[in-house]
């Protein structure tokens, strides 16, 4: 689910002030390949949701489903001037695994008639039926109103979900947060329903990968983005890759433009 965009919810008194200007310094991503990893990101989720009321306080700290161990999950680290700052999950919908459920997205547990519905009606049309979901995003509250991790998540995420080589992308989505997605091309699917192991709903929504327009003037359509990015090269190869250049407000902030138009910027490796 969206995580309430990043813990938004009621925010706790501790939260730390961010500096207003470069908030893009040293912002950087890295894939989840360890259990280090692992970690990272589901420390990030319970502090998030714990934030936003959606989980009560527990003596073990970290939030943690069965997708993530599967190969048809990728996470990624977003990185705040080298600590743990927000967290994102993209999964497959795996046709190919022979245990029914270990195919299944995360919103399947509550949408999984919808999904395949809409996903049949494509078949019928013909289109493609790659289905990705986006899921478990979360940011820290102490980086409560640090708006270019918010853009750099979405953003690297696309990677993600092209690295799957998606047609469609789902996300179960709070029902307040739908218009930020419409922005970016989601159409809604499916009406609130409750959210395993979480106090919260989410609507269902969708977004075909020729109708994505990212965070319009912030981000880039997934149309805009390759598999031949130095971003997503880096991503792959372990690296902890940039993700702004300067203030973050713009598209062209976004490193992996830089290194298409200035060569001299491209990643040292």
């Amino acid at each position: 689910m969206d995580g309430s965009i990043f813990g938004l919810g009621r925010q706790s008194e501790a939260a730390v002030p961010v500096k207003n200007t470069k908030v893009s310094d040293g912002i950087t991503a890295r894939l989840v390949v360890n259990e280090n990893g692992y970690h990272e990101v589901q420390r990030l989720r319970y502090d998030a949701y714990l934030a936003a009321g959606y989980l009560q306080p527990r003596e073990i700290t970290l939030f943690a489903d069965s997708h993530d161990a599967r190969s048809s999950s990728q996470s990624l680290v977003m990185y705040l001037d080298g600590l743990p700052a927000a967290s994102v999950r993209v999964c497959l919908l795996d046709n190919s695994n022979s245990d029914a459920e270990g195919g299944q997205l995360p919103a399947s547990a509550m949408f999984k008639t919808e999904i395949e519905t809409f996903l049949k009606q494509r078949a019928d049309q013909g289109c493609g039926t790659t289905a990705v979901e986006i899921t478990r995003l979360a940011r820290s509250p102490v980086h409560a109103k640090n708006l270019a991790l918010v853009l750099g998540l979405y953003h690297v995420a696309g990677y993600l979900i092209l690295h799957f080589h998606a047609d469609v992308i789902f996300a179960a989505v709070t029902k307040n947060h739908t218009s930020f997605y419409r922005r970016m091309g989601f159409r809604e699917i499916a009406p609130p329903k409750d959210y395993p192991g979480l106090d919260v709903q989410t609507v269902l929504m969708g977004c075909l990968l020729e109708e994505h327009r990212g965070i319009p003037g912030r981000t880039l359509a997934l149309k805009e983005m390759s598999l031949s990015d130095d971003t997503y090269l880096g991503l792959i190869a372990g690296e902890r890759v940039p993700v702004f250049g300067g203030e973050a407000t713009s598209a062209p902030d976004l490193v992996v433009n830089r290194a298409r138009t200035e060569p001299s910027h491209h990643r040292n490796g």
